[in-house]
């Protein structure tokens, strides 16, 4: 159901205006259809795990969430469940300040721990870096996909993630993906750095973006990607530029899948969407970071130009 109807969004219309609409439409009752979809079909589905032998090395979807959002997740984690593609964990990250236990969770959300889904709960609020922080440091054997909570994701997504990644085994892999440009030997505003429309070789100046699914293979971060005392200084909330740093420190490149999907995720609508994107974005505090993350580990502009 969600391939059928993944097909149905990714339909492009040459008018702009006739696109948008139609794009919004389809959001809109995406998300009046699904949860009621997902809710009625679940009582039919077993476990969303790997049901095989555990892979070498072990895949694991990891995310996290926060009050505003946690009545929802279920819905991002239930298109998870439903990959093509099973991962052999999915794992839930919550800061134990923001939750009074297990007791306080949606009824939605603890019923898929019965088809594999694991809610921790951790005693650092580390915001968006908790969806990769702890799993990481648990499973540093693991290749780790992580994800947000508040979008459908394609049935697909693991599958062309790994398709990818067996092309590809020592990048990172990313579906949403920017490029770091650089002009005059100065490196442009953030909001100047385009999405990429086309799947990409590995490529230093590749930045994943968490929201679309991003897999790290085993021993891709520099281990200093878990020193929280600079994270929380310079990057608490910018995930995704400190990941960045942390792949160049290793060496590592980032491919993308970017032209696999013809447009953005639909989100799950939210009340109280946390606009955390929009203030990094429009108020330039990836800009801050970002320099700040350059200066700190003295990183080289030239960096971003190797092959």
């Amino acid at each position: 159901m969600l391939s059928f109807l993944y097909k149905i969004y990714f339909i492009k219309f040459d008018n702009d205006f006739i696109d948008q609409f139609y794009k919004r439409l389809i959001i809109r009752l995406f998300n009046i259809f699904i949860p009621v979809y997902f809710y009625l079909s679940h009582y039919f589905l077993k476990n969303g795990l790997n049901s095989q032998k555990k892979t070498k090395p072990e895949l694991i979807v990891s995310l996290t969430s926060f009050p505003v959002r946690i009545k929802k997740v279920w819905l991002t984690i239930e298109t998870i469940l439903r990959q093509r593609e099973k991962p052999d964990k999915i794992l839930l990250w919550l800061y134990s300040g923001e939750f009074n236990g297990k007791q306080t969770m949606p009824k939605n959300l603890l019923k898929l721990e019965k088809r594999g889904l694991e809610i921790r709960f951790c005693d650092e609020n580390l915001m968006p870096h908790k969806k990769y922080y702890y799993t990481m440091l648990e499973f540093p054997n693991a290749n780790i996909i992580t994800v947000d909570d508040d979008l459908f994701y394609p049935s697909d997504l693991i599958e062309k993630l790994l398709k990818y990644h067996k092309e590809y085994p020592e990048s990172i892999i990313s579906t949403i993906t920017r490029q770091i440009r650089v002009k005059q030997n100065k490196f442009m505003p953030y909001r100047e750095w385009d999405y990429l429309k086309v799947n990409s070789e590995p490529d230093y100046r590749n930045l994943p973006i968490g929201a679309g699914g991003t897999l790290y293979p085993a021993g891709a971060l520099h281990k200093d990607v878990f020193k929280i005392e600079i994270l929380r200084k310079i990057a608490l909330k910018a995930d995704d530029l400190w990941l960045k740093i942390m792949c160049i420190r290793n060496r590592t490149k980032v491919a993308s899948i970017a032209g696999e999907y013809p447009r953005f995720f639909i989100p799950v609508i939210q009340k109280n969407k946390r606009p955390l994107m929009n203030i990094n974005i429009g108020k330039g505090q990836n800009d801050k970071v970002f320099n700040n993350l350059l200066e700190y580990y003295q990183i080289p502009l030239t960096v971003f130009n190797e092959k």
